[in-house]
């Protein structure tokens, strides 16, 4: 798991119909460094602009959609949680 900061929404017109209900968020990952990775995540959970999340990556991200109707789902980056806070 990674921890990223929502940095926007990506709206498409047009996607593939074997993707699930949900957005596409552009993530910041929190991390040491001067240049921060950027990602686009699937998000189910209805996180917003400025939220930390949690993002799973590869093929955790795409076995969570095992029991979805359509199984062939080409995810690999997956919101996981949204983060209340960090001690």
């Amino acid at each position: 798991m990674k921890l990223g900061l929502v940095t926007g929404k990506i709206w498409a017109t047009r996607k593939l119909k074997e993707l699930p209900s949900g957005a596409l968020l552009e993530i910041e990952m929190i991390e040491d460094g001067d240049n921060p990775e950027q990602m686009v995540a699937f998000d189910p959970l209805g996180a917003g602009r400025g939220e930390r999340v949690l993002v799973t990556l590869g093929s955790v991200a795409k076995g969570w959609f095992r029991s979805h109707p359509e199984s062939n789902v080409v995810i690999d980056a997956l919101v996981i949680g949204i983060v209340d806070e960090k001690d």
